[in-house]
Parts: C-alpha cells; sequence; structure tokens
C-alpha cells in the first residue's frame, strides 16, 4: 500500500508532469513545443543507458535500498526544473528524471516487490501498475488545481518537498523493515519464483521477450501520443476523438483492476496469449476504414478506443511479471534493467517515428502499429513453446 503511494507520487511528478506544464514550460523558457517534449527523450535516453545498472545494484543490495538512493534524484530534477532558465538546465533536469526513472521508480520497486513478497510478488505487482495508472488521472486535475494557486516553477518545488517527506521516509522505513540480503533474497527455495525454461534455451527465450517488450512499448507509446490524431484524421470530430481517447485509459483502469480483482488466477502466460493476439486485431476496425477511405464515426473510434485499451492495459502488468514467471527470481533486477534499455531506446525515438508517419498518412502508422503487434505476438508464440509445461527449474545462474 505505501509503495502504491509512494510510486503513484513519483511518476505523476515526473513524466506525468510535462502534460500540463507544458504550455507554461514553452511559454517561459522561450522553447519550441518539439524541445520541450525533447526532455522526455533525454530522460528515456538516459534511463537506457542506466538501467542494467539499476537492476544489478538492485539485485545486489535489495530494490527497496535503491529507492532509497533514487528518490532523493527524483526532488532534485524538480528543484532544478523550477530553477531552469533555459534549455540546458531544462534538459539537465530530464537527465536526472532517467536516473531517477530506475533507481527510484520502476526497475527498483518491482525488484524489490520480488524479494519481499516471493511467490505472492504477481499479484503485489499487480496492484501497484493499478495505482501507477492512476497517476495522470489524479495529478493533471490536482496539478491544474494548483497551478490556479501558484506558478509552474512552486509547483515543481512543492511536488519536491513532497518527494522527500512523504516518498522518502517511506522507503527508508520499508528498506530498513524488508531488508533482504541478495542471497536471502533470490536463493532461499521457500520464498523464490523458480525458473520455467531450461537453461539451455534461457538466451533465445530472453531474445525473444526482449522483442516482445520493445515492440509493445513502442506501439502504446505512440498510440498515447497520437491516437486523438489519428482518430482526426481518420474523419472522427475533434470533440468525439478526444471522448474516444479518454476511453483508452479507462480502458487501462479496468482491464488492471479486474485482472487484480480475480487475484491473477489466469496463468501469466495464458494472459498474455490473450493480450499479444487482442493487440493487432484491436487496429482491424481502423486498418479497414483507412484502407477503403471510409470516415469513423464516434462509436466506432469509441469501440476500437476499449478494444484496444483493455489489451493494452494489461502489457503494464505483464512487462515486470513476465520476466520473473519465465526466468525466476535469480537476476531479476538485471533482467528487469537489460530489458529496459531497449525499450528506454524505443520510448526515446518513437514519438518521432509516429510523428513523421502521422505527416503521411494515419494508414501509414496504423499499419505499422499492427505490423510491430503481430511480430510481437509471434514473438510471444515461440517463447510459449520454450516454457517448460508444468515443470519448475531451480534457479540458475544465467544473466539471459
Amino acid at each position: 500500500m505505501m509503495l502504491m503511494l509512494t510510486q503513484t507520487l513519483g511518476w505523476g511528478t515526473s513524466i506525468s508532469l510535462i502534460g500540463v506544464l507544458a504550455a507554461h514550460i514553452r511559454a517561459d523558457l522561450d522553447l519550441s513545443s518539439a524541445a520541450v517534449f525533447g526532455g522526455t527523450t533525454v530522460m528515456f535516453l538516459t534511463g537506457a543507458f542506466l538501467a542494467p545498472i539499476a537492476g544489478r545494484l538492485a539485485d545486489r543490495v535489495g530494490g527497496l535500498r535503491v529507492l532509497c538512493y533514487g528518490t532523493p534524484v527524483l526532488a532534485a530534477a524538480l528543484l532544478v526544473l523550477s530553477t531552469a532558465s533555459g534549455p540546458n538546465a531544462y534538459y539537465a533536469a530530464w537527465v536526472l528524471f532517467g536516473f531517477g526513472m530506475h533507481f527510484g521508480l520502476g526497475t527498483a520497486t518491482y525488484n524489490g516487490i520480488a524479494q519481499v513478497a516471493g511467490k505472492s510478488a504477481y499479484r503485489a505487482i499487480g496492484l501497484l501498475t493499478l495505482a501507477t495508472g492512476m497517476c495522470s488521472t489524479i495529478f493533471w486535475p490536482l496539478s491544474e488545481a494548483l497551478l490556479g494557486l501558484m506558478d509552474w516553477r512552486q509547483l515543481c518545488l512543492l511536488y519536491a518537498a513532497a518527494t522527500m517527506v512523504i516518498a522518502w521516509p517511506i522507503h527508508i522505513w520499508l528498506a530498513k523493515r524488508h531488508n533482504p540480503s541478495r542471497e536471502h533474497a533470490t536463493q532461499d527455495e521457500s520464498r523464490a519464483s523458480p525458473a520455467h525454461v531450461s537453461p539451455e534455451l534461457a538466451g533465445r527465450a530472453f531474445a525473444l521477450l526482449m522483442i516482445m517488450q520493445v515492440l509493445t512499448a513502442a506501439l502504446t507509446t505512440g498510440m498515447a501520443i497520437l491516437a486523438i490524431d489519428i482518430f482526426v484524421a481518420l474523419g472522427t470530430s475533434r470533440a468525439e476523438a478526444v471522448f474516444a481517447g479518454s476511453l483508452i485509459g479507462l480502458a487501462y483502469l479496468v482491464s488492471r483492476g479486474g485482472d487484480t480483482l480475480l487475484g491473477s488466477r489466469l496463468p501469466r502466460i495464458r494472459l498474455a496469449r490473450f493480450v499479444h493476439a487482442a493487440l493487432p486485431l484491436s487496429l482491424l476496425p481502423l486498418l479497414v476504414c483507412a484502407v477503403l477511405a471510409l470516415p469513423v464515426p464516434g462509436w466506432l473510434a469509441a469501440v476500437a478506443a476499449v478494444c484496444y485499451g483493455l489489451p493494452a492495459g494489461l502489457l503494464g502488468i505483464l512487462r515486470p511479471v513476465l520476466p520473473y514467471h519465465i526466468f525466476g527470481s535469480f537476476n531479476y533486477g538485471l533482467r528487469l534493467g537489460r530489458l529496459g534499455r531497449p525499450t528506454d531506446l524505443a520510448n526515446a525515438v518513437v514519438p518521432a517515428a509516429f510523428a513523421w508517419g502521422m505527416s503521411r498518412s494515419a494508414e501509414a502508422v496504423l499499419w505499422f502499429g499492427f505490423g510491430m503487434a503481430a511480430i510481437a505476438f509471434v514473438a510471444l508464440m515461440m517463447l510459449s513453446r520454450m516454457i517448460s509445461q508444468g515443470k519448475a527449474h531451480r534457479h540458475y545462474n544465467s544473466t539471459a
């Protein structure tokens, strides 16, 4: 419960914050929109470099302890952002956000949960992704309301103080209360999760998992940015497109909440098959309309948004869970970090790639997205054949 609070605060006051502050920063620093949103590219590039380091450190000293290192960096990023007077300081703040993304948020957090919860980590991770999925829902209106009382720089200072006063003490307390050594956290057979792929297939299995996660992360990032523009380009009115786009986030919460309420009873690899099969199918109605040059009415845009959002929301649970299920808890943090590097690189370049595609046509973007989702599904089916059926393997010392 406490990690749900600190992680929602962390995500809501970092990458999600740019959605509210972009116009204010653009006017104050005299930057273009591309330059302002380029901060997130800097963050992902920094995160790509640091992700394996954060994962390896979390394996060695414990994910909860790493959170104690990363949380002050997130506060420092907000402090630097609040004092920025030009692009240099502005991008420096996003470098710090890139550090905090893995040391103070995702990688360290998931590793800490796995070390503490052991075989119960699936449900704990599901609850966490459900909470963090609401960060924009909570912090966008909250930030808008606070901007009526203060300027954007003061808001950053307020969030920096909240990070140090709320999140940091909680992380310190949790790290002291749950201080698993590396050996206890990853090798205690009574608590640890076994691997479900044989050691000789681990390398190929990891490569397939990386392909899946990079492609689906690129797709969901691109759709999060351009969904409304795609609907408008296909003939949906602006108001209806905005409404349909808002349903994607709601569908995220519904699918994650449903999985959490069901107690994650469906085996994770079976859930992954359903999600990766549904993802490309959800784009077909829009593709058909684009190919036939038929305008997309508002009701169809809404249906397509929900059909896409339901499986896409479950990807947020599967990304940290699948490495844990397939390879077990040994070197879990390192694997998360190694998966985080190409994923962050994809997230850094995909906005520009999708924007370039939109300059040609919405149909081109949809074909691109459909192709990525289809390749990810094929990779998953190949991976499924490698996973042991009803057989768990002992932990093995592999970084694959």
